[in-house]
């Protein structure tokens, strides 16, 4: 039963590795037939009673992982990817600077409301 199972899931995802519209489409199936393989070395592994196989399904599940991490990793990167001037864009440390300081080049503490702040800023304005 489980077999069969296991079986019918490997056949649609192959039809989805040879039809996916896109190669992420593609990616995350033999990921899954990645995981497929895993349980059917499971289901071997425990109808026959063979410990050797351990070693076996547990290298095939790190070879998945580091797939998939490193297919998302590398998905992401060429999306963030932007143009110069498109909505989203980092400003740099210096324009990030110029923001925190005042027009006048002093910082923006300096205008805080409260007590002493008259003083702050005839001294920074050099009265």
């Amino acid at each position: 039963m489980c077999a069969g199972l296991l079986l019918l899931s490997a056949v649609l995802v192959l039809i989805r590795i040879v039809r996916g519209p896109s190669t992420l489409d593609r990616m995350v199936a033999v990921d899954m037939m990645t995981a497929i393989f895993v349980g059917a070395c499971s289901l071997l592994a425990a109808h026959t009673r063979r410990l050797d196989l351990l070693p076996v399904f547990i290298v095939l599940s790190i070879v998945g992982f580091l797939g998939s991490t490193t297919l998302a990793r590398f998905s992401v990167r060429g999306n963030n990817r932007r143009r110069p001037g498109e909505l989203g864009e980092r400003k740099t440390r210096q324009e990030q600077t110029e923001q925190s300081l005042g027009a006048d080049g002093s910082a923006s503490s300096n205008r805080s409301s409260g007590i002493g702040s008259q003083e702050t800023r005839k001294m920074s304005e050099g009265e």
